[in-house]
Parts: C-alpha cells; sequence; structure tokens
C-alpha cells in the first residue's frame, strides 16, 4: 500500500512537471512569435519608408520633365536629393545582403549627386542643356522601374505571408554558417533583388560637371602608397581591426575593382544576428569601410556621448588629427563626419564618417574611402587675407556669429580653394560662408538645418 501512494504521488509530480514544461514552451512559443512580430514590423516599416522615397523620386522628377526651368526647379532638385538620401538610408538597414544591393545603392547616390549639381546649375541661372534633360529623363525611368520592382517584391512578400522568413531569413549566426549559394537562391525575395540588381546594371554612368560627379572622382589619384597585401593579410587586418575575439565566423567574398581596390569579408559576430560587411584596401590594408545593418530597438546615449564614442574610436584606429564637423541622428544610430585637420586648418575633402549605435555605443558603419583618396599634407601658406579682411567680404546683411577658421574646401572639378569660413545667422536662419582666403571672394554658402536630430548642410 504504501509502494502505491509512492506511485501515485511520484505521478501527480511528473503531472505537475509536464504540464509545468507545458506551459514554460507554450510562454516562450508566445514571446518568441511577439519577437518575429517585431522584426516583422520593423523590416516592413523601412521597406515602406523607402518605396515612399522612391514613389516621391519619381514624382518630382516628372515635375522636372515639364517644368519651365524657372526657381520651382531648385526646390524640385532639393526634394529630389533629399529623398535620394532617405532612400540609401533607407536600403541599407534592409536584411538584404550587401552585395545585393550595390547597382541599387549606387543609382540613389547618383540621383541624388546629379540632381545636387542641377540644383547648383539653376541657382546660377543657367539654363539645363538637352544632355542634361536626356539625363534627367534617364533617372526618371529608372526610378519608375525601382517604384515598380520594389512593389512587386512587396507583394511577393504579402502573398507568400512570409515577410520575415523570406526577407530577413539567414541573418542569425547559425543561418550564416550554414548559408549556401544554393539556399539563398531559394529565398524569393532575396531573388528577386538579385533579379532586379541585374536589370539596374544596365543603368549608365552619367557624365557631368558637378561637385560629386562620379567621373571627376574616378579621375583622381588615390593617395595610398605601400606594397599589396594577400587576402589571407586582409584577413588579419579584419580581426585586428574588430577584434578577433567578438568573430564567430568569416567569410571573403569577390573583390571590388574601383578607385580603391578591396578584399570584401562578410563576418558573423558573436551574439548578433546580422552581419557585418568590411572592406580592406589590397594597398597596406586599411580599412575602407564597414556596414551592420543590425536592428536598433532603443536609446541609451545621447548624440553628444556617440560623438564622443566616435572620437575615441577614430583615435584608437590610428587616424589622428580628425575633427567632427556635423552630425545626424536616424534610427537610433548617429552619423558623424569627420574631417581632417593640419596645422589647425580644417581640410573639408579628407573625410571620414561613422555611424554609432545608440542601443550599446557599437560602430555600425565606418567610410574613410574619400580620406583614403585624397589626404596628404598641403603646403599650407599664410593667407593674404586677415580675419576681419574676410568679414568685410560677408554681406552686410549677415550677422557673424564667431572669429572666422581657416579652412581648405573641395572645388567642383577636383581642385581645392584656401577659405576662411564664417558662421553666419539672418533671423532664425543659419549659414556658413566661405571667403578665398586669397582674394576675398565668396566661393560658396551652405545653409544649416538644424534640428534636435542634428545639423545638415545644404
Amino acid at each position: 500500500m504504501k509502494f502505491k501512494y509512492i506511485s501515485i504521488a511520484i505521478m501527480g509530480l511528473l503531472v505537475v512537471a509536464l504540464v509545468g514544461t507545458g506551459t514554460w514552451g507554450y510562454f516562450q512559443y508566445q514571446d518568441k512569435m511577439r519577437y518575429t512580430q517585431h522584426i516583422d514590423n520593423q523590416a516592413q516599416k523601412k521597406y515602406y519608408d523607402l518605396v515612399g522615397s522612391i514613389e516621391t523620386i519619381s514624382t518630382d522628377l516628372s515635375k522636372l520633365m515639364v517644368s519651365s526651368q524657372t526657381k520651382e526647379n531648385i526646390l524640385l532638385f532639393s526634394k529630389v536629393w533629399q529623398s535620394a538620401y532617405n532612400a540609401e538610408e533607407y536600403l541599407s538597414q534592409l536584411p538584404i545582403s550587401h552585395e545585393g544591393l550595390s547597382q541599387t545603392n549606387k543609382y540613389f547616390n547618383q540621383l541624388g549627386d546629379y540632381t545636387f549639381a542641377m540644383a547648383q546649375k539653376s541657382i546660377k541661372g543657367e539654363k539645363l542643356s538637352t544632355e542634361d534633360l536626356n539625363n534627367l529623363q534617364q533617372l526618371y525611368e529608372y526610378s519608375v522601374d525601382l517604384s515598380q520592382g520594389f512593389r512587386e517584391i512587396k507583394d511577393e512578400s504579402i502573398r507568400s505571408q512570409d515577410w520575415t522568413g523570406g526577407f530577413a531569413q539567414a541573418k542569425n549566426t547559425q543561418q550564416i554558417q550554414q548559408e549556401t549559394q544554393e539556399t539563398e537562391s531559394q529565398n524569393p525575395i532575396e531573388l528577386q533583388f538579385t533579379q532586379f540588381e541585374e536589370r539596374m546594371t544596365q543603368y549608365p554612368e552619367l557624365i557631368y560637371d558637378g561637385p560629386f560627379s562620379e567621373h571627376v572622382v574616378q579621375g583622381i589619384k588615390p593617395k595610398l602608397q605601400g606594397k599589396e597585401i594577400t587576402v589571407e593579410e586582409a584577413a588579419e587586418k579584419v580581426k585586428e581591426f574588430i577584434g578577433e575575439e567578438k568573430i564567430e565566423q568569416m567569410e571573403d567574398q569577390p573583390g571590388v575593382e574601383g578607385r580603391i581596390v578591396t578584399y570584401n569579408f562578410k563576418v558573423a559576430l558573436k551574439g548578433y544576428e546580422a552581419p557585418l560587411y568590411i572592406c580592406i584596401s589590397e594597398i597596406e590594408g586599411y580599412v575602407v569601410n564597414i556596414l551592420n545593418n543590425r536592428s536598433i530597438d532603443q536609446e541609451n546615449f545621447s548624440r553628444k556621448q556617440a560623438v564622443e564614442m566616435a572620437d575615441k574610436f577614430l583615435d584608437e584606429k590610428g587616424f589622428k588629427s580628425m575633427v567632427p564637423t556635423y552630425s545626424l541622428k536616424t534610427e537610433n544610430a548617429v552619423l558623424v563626419v569627420y574631417a581632417y585637420s593640419q596645422e589647425d586648418v580644417i581640410i573639408y575633402p579628407d573625410l571620414i564618417k561613422v555611424k554609432v549605435a545608440l542601443d550599446n555605443g557599437d560602430i555600425i558603419g565606418f567610410e574613410s574611402s574619400q580620406y583614403l583618396t585624397l589626404n596628404h599634407q598641403r603646403e599650407l601658406q599664410p593667407p593674404k587675407l586677415s580675419p576681419d579682411e574676410a568679414k568685410q567680404s560677408v554681406s552686410v546683411r549677415a550677422n557673424i556669429e564667431e572669429e572666422p577658421k581657416l579652412c581648405v574646401i573641395p572645388t567642383e572639378f577636383g581642385g581645392e580653394i584656401y577659405c576662411y569660413e564664417v558662421k553666419v545667422n539672418r533671423g532664425d536662419e543659419h549659414f556658413l560662408i566661405y571667403i578665398n582666403a586669397e582674394t576675398g571672394v565668396e566661393e560658396k554658402i551652405l545653409k544649416a538645418i538644424i534640428s534636435e536630430n542634428g545639423t545638415l548642410m545644404i
């Protein structure tokens, strides 16, 4: 009888344990489903924002096709430039492989550069040439194609009811390890991106005399000098830069034969789902760029703290004499743009960009190609104009906020001008005016768009 009661007690405990395990499993499942839904919602939001930017681009480009080239052109060009910048930002945050977006990303980058150049042309009162209008027509046709293509991708994900599974899959560490070309080709949404990228390769490069013209930049010989390294040596540079203890797995990707030839790597980081992409220059093994599209769900640091983290990062990585010029907060991250400083003169052509995640201070973006291409010691002579003489070249309608500072700014054709940078305001509007330090000529004016998220210069 005694054993009978013991058996019943044991059975009861087993039942309780089974029920408890089932309950725990149910709640774990519910947590997982909530997390999946959260990630799904984030991916969809980024995607809808991207599609919205593309459609805005198409609309404004279509207006430019019928514009009589009045001052309205300046506003339309500025809107397209801003929409292209936004689209490039949204695109970088989609959970799609970095190499699968290169042509689309190039389109947004060149679209923004071109429309910015055309805005400058309109500001000067110059009429658009037949070639300019043909270029705009091409840009418009590709924007329509983009809009249609991205809507097809969205419709496919809705039909399959597999947005998270198809669009954002293969991004955790275990899946990265098992990822193969065969499984990637079976991902319907990833496959559509690949097919769309193939169509984008037909998009021609634009040749124009703008401040960020691709053919002008391509014509500048990089200042990089030294020996060529092997892919194995480049892999060691990656480990040194990121920290070998943080890396779970690393694989090399196809290299890039561009202005700076690079070795490319895809890195799975311990404790993170999204992979990190990093490019190392073939000459001397410099880090050219880093991209990590992981989600950032909260802000634990301020924009000021993010700039301090970026300062420390650059200093630790050996980039000395870099000064932050402006910062901008987007999507729980802060982008900080640095310029090189030589003898207290800011060298604006030599730029480095650093992006800091506000949840834990991770560096999730880094770009040094412009610095690596242009950085060298300039022969800086004492300016012919004094700071007070530079002030006299500023309009009487502008209020000077502080003493002018010496700097070097890039020209539209790859040259440089030695200037004084003068901060001014007119009412609530703020500007930077660049006065030639040799002649006193007003070379450039930038308007500061100041918000709680940072300052954007246009």
